[in-house]
């Protein structure tokens, strides 16, 4: 997984086809060749990522609309931007 922090700017790839699928996010990479999905709390990330963005702003805006424990959702947080940092989903800034 990449290296992140809780300092990392990040904000969605602007090159993925998207649509919303009954609450759940669909992408699709045309670069590679791949789709993929998100769902339960994902799309109100990937929402929220739609301008560069720091994951400590991200978990303190999650942290104040869903009953989360900030520890929980910072880990969460960055185990779910990593992977879509991996797959070229999103992008640092």
């Amino acid at each position: 997984m990449s290296e992140l922090s809780l300092h990392s700017r990040v904000q969605r790839h602007p090159d993925l086809v998207v649509a919303d699928m009954d609450g759940e996010v669909v992408m699709m990479s045309i670069e590679r060749g791949c789709y993929y999905g998100i769902g339960g709390v994902g799309p109100r990330v990937w929402e929220l990522l739609e301008r560069p963005v720091t994951l400590e702003a991200l978990v303190q805006r999650l942290c104040a609309e869903y009953q989360v424990d900030e520890a929980r959702c910072r880990d969460d947080l960055l185990r779910f931007v990593g992977g879509l940092l991996d797959n070229g989903i999103v992008q640092l800034c």
